[in-house]
Formats: C-alpha cells, sequence, structure tokens
C-alpha cells in the first residue's frame, strides 16, 4: 500500500493528481492484468503521459503501466517492489522468485558506441565486396580473354569464368551474391543418387525445430493466457511439439551418417589420412560464420525493433553474446550453465565433440574391419549405458515438458554423453552404407555386413514395406509415450526403472527406426516415396537449415519482443505461427548464407584448392578436354567439402 505522504512528496505521484486530462488517458492505457501491456501507442502520443513496463527479470510476466511523463524509474520502483510481492503469492507449479524492474521504452533510446561503428563499417566492407563481387562476374574486371560455348552446362561455365579471373578476381568472385544463389539453386540429381532422400528429412526437422521453440518465444514475451499454458502441455497438442524434440537427433543422425560415409569413401584404400586438416575444414565451416552473426546481432539487432518488450529483450541477448561470444567458437556451449550467445549452439557444441571422433573411428576400420566394428559398437553402448545412470541417480522422468522435472534441460537433455546415442547410430549406419555402396563396383565387399543388410532390403519387396511400417509405428510410439506423463504434470505415471530405460533408448532407437525406414529409398527402392522425400524442391532449402538454425530463435524474438500487446496461445495458434515463421526464417537464411556462407566455402576452395591451370585464351572445345582431364580432381576436391557440408 502507498502512503498517502510518499505520494504527496513524489513529484511522480503528485502529477497524477495534477493533471487531470491525463487521468483518464493513463487508466486506459495501463494493463489490467499479468501480461496485459496496456495501450502503448495511446500512452506515448499523449503529451503528459509515458509508458512504463513492468517486468520481472528471468520470469515472463509483464505489466503495462501509463504514467505522468514526469515519472523515473526510480518514482516506480516502490510499485515494482508491490507488483513482485503481490505475483510471489500467486499460487504456481513453479515458485516464482525475480526481481521486479520498471523500464520506459520511448525513454531508453540506443546509443551509438565505438563498437557498433568499427560493426558498421565491417558489415559496410562486406557490402563493397558483395557490389564488387557483381562486377567481377559480369564485366571483364580482373580477367583474361576465355571464351565460352554453347555445349557447357552451368556447371562448366562457371568453372570457366573462374580460370579466366585473376587471384584479386578469384577471391571477389566468391562474394558474387548473384552467383552463389545460382550455385544454392543449382541442384542437379542423378538417378542413382540416393542420398538427395535426407534433404527432405533435414528440411522437414527443420519446422520441427521451429514448431517446438515457437511456443517456447511465445511464452518467454508474456501471453495473454498464461494461467492456460500448463493445459497446453497435457493436450494432444503437445504430442506435435514433443516431435520437435526428435527433429534434433534427426540432425545428429544424419551429420554422423554423412561425415561418416563420405569419410571413409574418400579416404577408402589408405590406412592414415591427415586428420587435423579434417578438424581444419570443420572449423573453418561454421567459426566465420558464427562470428559474423555475433557481430551483426551485437551491431544491426537493436537498430531493428521498437515496442515495450523490445529494449530488455536485446539488452539481454547483447549481454549475452558481449559475456560468452568466445563459448560458442570453442565449442563448449553445453557445457556453458550462465545464459548462453546464441543458446541454440549447444547442438553444434555437441556434434562438434561427436566429430572429434568419427576420423579415429574411419581409421580403425579402414585398417581393420572387425577393429573398426568393435569401436563403433563400444560407442554405441555407451551412448546407452550413461543416460541410463544418469537417468537413475537424478531420478528423471521421461519427457523433458513434465513440470517436475525441469531439471532434466540441465542434467541430461544438453550434455554429449547424454545425447550422442542418435550419433553413435549415424557412424554405424554410415559405415553399413559404404559396404554395400562399395560391393555395387568391388566385389570383395559383397560378403559384408552392410552389403548383405541393404541388398536383402533391395532385392525382397516385402522387406521393404516393413521398413517402411514398423519403424513408423516405433517412432510414432517414441513420439506418443511421453502423453502418459504428460496427463498429469505434478505426478509420476511411470515408475523410475521404466523411465531409465525409456531415457537410455528412446534416442537412439527412435533414430535406428529412421533408418530403417529410409533404407529402401537409400538403396533405390519405394521411388515414389523417394521422390517425395528427395525431389528437387527440397534440395537449395536443405543448403540452408543450418544457417536456418543459426538465425530462427533470433528470428521469432524479433517478432514476438516487439508485440504492443500479449499474443494467446493455444495449439492451432503455435501450428499457424510455426508455419509462417518457418517460411520466413529459410527465406531469410537465403541471404545471410550467401553472403556470409558461401565466400568462405568458396574462399577456402581457392586457398587449399588452386586451380592446377594458369588462366589462357582457350576454345570451348579445348576447355572441355580440360575438364576431362581434371575430373578426378574435381571430384576429390568435391568429395573433400562434402564431408564439411553434412
Amino acid at each position: 500500500m502507498l502512503g498517502s505522504v510518499y505520494c504527496k512528496e513524489n513529484e511522480c505521484f503528485s502529477a497524477i493528481f495534477a493533471t487531470p486530462s491525463a487521468v483518464l488517458p493513463m487508466i486506459v492505457a495501463t494493463g489490467k492484468n499479468i501480461n496485459d501491456l496496456g495501450d502503448f501507442d495511446a500512452c506515448s502520443l499523449h503529451s503528459d503521459t509515458d509508458y512504463g513496463l513492468f517486468y520481472l527479470k528471468g520470469a515472463p510476466i509483464y505489466l503495462g503501466l501509463c504514467v505522468p511523463s514526469i515519472c523515473k524509474n526510480e518514482d516506480l520502483q516502490i510499485v515494482a517492489d508491490a507488483l513482485t510481492k503481490l505475483i510471489e503469492k500467486i499460487p504456481s507449479p513453479v515458485p516464482i522468485q525475480a526481481e521486479g524492474v520498471i523500464h520506459f521504452p520511448n525513454k531508453e533510446v540506443p546509443t551509438v558506441s565505438a563498437g557498433h561503428v568499427f560493426g558498421f563499417i565491417g558489415f559496410g566492407l562486406l557490402g563493397v565486396c558483395l557490389i564488387l563481387g557483381l562486377f567481377v562476374e559480369y564485366t571483364s574486371l580482373f580477367s583474361t580473354q576465355l571464351t565460352f560455348g554453347d555445349d557447357m552446362n552451368e556447371s562448366q561455365q562457371d568453372k570457366a569464368l573462374i580460370k579466366s579471373k585473376t587471384l584479386l578476381g578469384k577471391t571477389l568472385l566468391a562474394f558474387s551474391p548473384a552467383r552463389n544463389l545460382r550455385k544454392m539453386f543449382y541442384t542437379p540429381q542423378r538417378d542413382d543418387d540416393y542420398l538427395t532422400v535426407l534433404n527432405g528429412v533435414r528440411v522437414i526437422s527443420m519446422y520441427m525445430v521451429i514448431l517446438g521453440h515457437t511456443g517456447s518465444i511465445m511464452v518467454s514475451a508474456g501471453v495473454s493466457n498464461p494461467q492456460s499454458n500448463l493445459d497446453l502441455l497435457s493436450s494432444w497438442w503437445a504430442i506435435l511439439i514433443g516431435a520437435g524434440f526428435y527433429s534434433v537427433d534427426t540432425f545428429f543422425f544424419i551429420s554422423a551418417f554423412l561425415a561418416t560415409y563420405l569419410m571413409i569413401d574418400k579416404f577408402h584404400g589408405k590406412k592414415i589420412f591427415n586428420i587435423p586438416m579434417v578438424y581444419f575444414h570443420r572449423l573453418l565451416r561454421v567459426i566465420p560464420t558464427i562470428l559474423m552473426l555475433t557481430a551483426f546481432l551485437l551491431t544491426f539487432f537493436e537498430f531493428m525493433g521498437s515496442g515495450p518488450l523490445w529494449k530488455p529483450f536485446v539488452d539481454q541477448e547483447s549481454a549475452n553474446c558481449r559475456k560468452s561470444w568466445w563459448v560458442n567458437i570453442v565449442f563448449m556451449t553445453s557445457w556453458y550453465n550462465s545464459p548462453r550467445c546464441f543458446g541454440q549452439l549447444w547442438y553444434l557444441s555437441n556434434e562438434m565433440t561427436y566429430f572429434l571422433l568419427v576420423p579415429f573411428i574411419v581409421l580403425a576400420y579402414l585398417n581393420s574391419k572387425l577393429i573398426g566394428y568393435i569401436v563403433i559398437g563400444f560407442f554405441n553402448l555407451i551412448s546407452v549405458i550413461l543416460p541410463f545412470v544418469f537417468s537413475h541417480i537424478r531420478g528423471h522422468g521421461i519427457t523433458i515438458l513434465n513440470t517436475p522435472a525441469v531439471a532434466y534441460v540441465s542434467e541430461i537433455y544438453l550434455y554429449p554423453y547424454t545425447r550422442s546415442g542418435s550419433y553413435a547410430v549415424g557412424v554405424l549406419f554410415g559405415v553399413l552404407y559404404f559396404e554395400w555402396n562399395k560391393s555395387r563396383t568391388d566385389p570383395r565387399y559383397k560378403l559384408t555386413m552392410g552389403a548383405r543388410f541393404y541388398d536383402k532390403i533391395r532385392e525382397s519387396t516385402i522387406v521393404c514395406y516393413t521398413c517402411l511400417i514398423i519403424p513408423s509405428l516405433i517412432m510414432l510410439s517414441f513420439i506418443i509415450l511421453p502423453r502418459v506423463e504428460l496427463r498429469d504434470l505434478y505426478n509420476r505415471h511411470i515408475s523410475q526403472i521404466p523411465s531409465d530405460f525409456f531415457n537410455a533408448f528412446h534416442r537412439s532407437g527412435f533414430v535406428t527406426a529412421l533408418a530403417f525406414f529410409l533404407a529402401p529409398m537409400l538403396v533405390g527402392r519405394m521411388s515414389f516415396i523417394k521422390d517425395v522425400f528427395g525431389g528437387k524442391l527440397w534440395a537449395p532449402w536443405a543448403k540452408v537449415t543450418f544457417m536456418s538454425f543459426l538465425i530462427h530463435l533470433n528470428i521469432l524474438g524479433w517478432y514476438f519482443y516487439q508485440s504492443k500487446g500479449a499474443l494467446f496461445l493455444d495449439g492451432p495458434a503455435n501450428i499457424f505461427y510455426s508455419l509462417g515463421f518457418f517460411l520466413i526464417t529459410v527465406i531469410i537464411s537465403v541471404p545471410f548464407s550467401i553472403s556470409l556462407e558461401s565466400p568462405i566455402l568458396q574462399l577456402e576452395r581457392l586457398v587449399l584448392f588452386p586451380p592446377k591451370v594458369k588462366p589462357q585464351a582457350v576454345s570451348s572445345q579445348n576447355y572441355l578436354i580440360n575438364e576431362t582431364k581434371d575430373s578426378l580432381n574435381t571430384k576429390e576436391e568435391s568429395k573433400s567439402l562434402k564431408i564439411m557440408d553434412n
């Protein structure tokens, strides 16, 4: 209760009674309930009033306040303290203990610092490089004479263009947005390239990630029905949200499958290879992109929005990145307990940890298939033992969405030693697929485990349909089973030992079922389903899934934290919002990818695989002859880079 003496002595509160014309706008524009942001525009436009936002640090609870324009933060701190004590008394499954803060959006205008200036200059130089890249591509700038024939395809014309440029021209050409966009949408597919089926799986999995995060970001930005949010988790809509968690395991599986398969294929016949160079490829693939996106967030992002919630959100994001930007480039995000910069990069932290083991597993396999399989088997065994042990010691349930198991996130969900099951299965199936693919040209591999496994599927239509139906039911079971616990968020319905077994096997079990589901398509059977998942339509969007994963949370935050009114969250709203954000994220990922990611990959190719033929005047026929001579080297270069692009 605010004392009358305090009100009279405080200029802010006394101004309420001194300006009668502003009383009605203050009443109308002030929020009336939790997460009611009031009327931001009406309060801001009135000459005698200003908009203030009360919010709890660390809790998605807000209240819009319309107060006299003379008021300052310290004047209303007594209101913030009173509201905080009132909210703490509200019954909640999770005790609310947070600091109440008053924020005036109109009085806290972003300022340009020296860091911003350096960032603007840096991205300005990048823009200059992009423009120069266009000039280099479409003019004779930094080029020698080279003719192009009509009998060249797009790939051959691009190689001819590169060879026609000087070293500086080749460097600037890597930044050409038109060329990078063309390469992104140039997706030739061979009839026997069965791996294209993974493109559709990637894109669908990316949507499921966005589906799961849309609701959580909406809640963190404050929804108009906070009391009924838990009802959503206990409804059937939660099954779709829960399916999003397995999309991360799908990414782990695909990454492990491709890395193992391509690495064995490239280094087949060798007893040893340059492991440090493999790591260097991977680091160059991701670190510069992460650093540039971090710089973008610290420079441009805060100037891209407004509204009552925007400043607290962007300040927190910037503070997190200034404090922990280095965590992402040393791939320790999943181990970092403080607020993270690009928190979704816990996935990349784990994936890099697993990837460090792949070259050694491949090396063991290349020297001895038996030893290789023993190592892979040990990797898979550890991946189920450790989750079982940690689940039992910590007493976890079977789902992250169950309220009593909030610690599930920090103790069993994020850490690499409890999430390795999906990756381990991917390594195993990558080896099996290599053996089958090799057996098509090398009779020595006809009796290998992988050849027998995939040949059995390829030769029998009944086995193919079995691989489609039974694994689909298994995956669906893993998705639906947590519904048993979610019917009642406050009580356990599955005892500890069954929960431990579920936590140990559900991730590796899900992706094993996925591997069996994909197996017929990976050997050329079930072409009607392969055309669905592996069509050309998926290929360009599959190329930007990494960029989409990096930026999707910021896009969600950019929209929801600019809201001037709380949104209503339920199952249908979550679906419709997520579909829209998926499309927007993919579209925005394209310019980010061709401006940041593509130039880095092409500069890597230029440095590590420089052209072996000096620029010279040649005819179209002679160029094609040179291309035939260089085809083996080109394939080796592409294979090296594909290992990094999975």
